[in-house]
């Protein structure tokens, strides 16, 4: 009985220790940052750092992970050429709104398992218009040159 008693103890001392050590979960996700004065390219890149933007789409907006038979080849889609294919108008809806449906490459396939979230509920128009031009201000020199010659 004695016995029993003492692993009791030690398996309590032991939760115990185990509870009171562990790692204290994250209660925020998004950053307080420094505000930037003037250049809205430079506050939205201090945003996508922030809202973290780039766990999906990648750090340096090039492109993010898999999701599978998504129309975007098969991945996250990178951030560097949105110019191409919307307006900063465009852009700062898209990023308050979200992308809820996902188009498939194969049309049988599975449904690609990560979207876009809308932001409408976390970050003010002023932040979506900040990040849009950040975005916009991806887009490669070479691309524009590229392009009009």
């Amino acid at each position: 009985m004695n016995r029993l008693l003492y692993l009791l103890s030690l398996a309590a001392i032991g939760v115990g220790v185990h509870y009171e050590t562990r790692a204290v979960a994250p209660a925020v996700v998004r950053q307080q940052l420094q505000p930037v004065a003037g250049d809205a390219a430079a506050r939205g890149r201090l945003l996508y750092q922030s809202y973290g933007c780039g766990v999906c789409h990648g750090a340096e907006a090039k492109g993010g992970f898999a999701n599978p038979n998504s129309e975007t080849e098969g991945k996250v889609p990178g951030l560097t050429m949105v110019k191409e294919g919307y307006l900063e108008r465009e852009l700062v809806q898209k990023i308050l709104d979200g992308a809820p449906r996902i188009g498939k490459a194969d049309a049988k396939g599975q449904t690609p398992p990560y979207r876009m979230p809308g932001w409408k509920d976390r970050m003010t128009r002023a932040e979506a218009t900040d990040l849009a031009r950040y975005l916009i201000s991806l887009y490669p020199k070479k691309a524009a040159e590229d392009k009009w010659r």
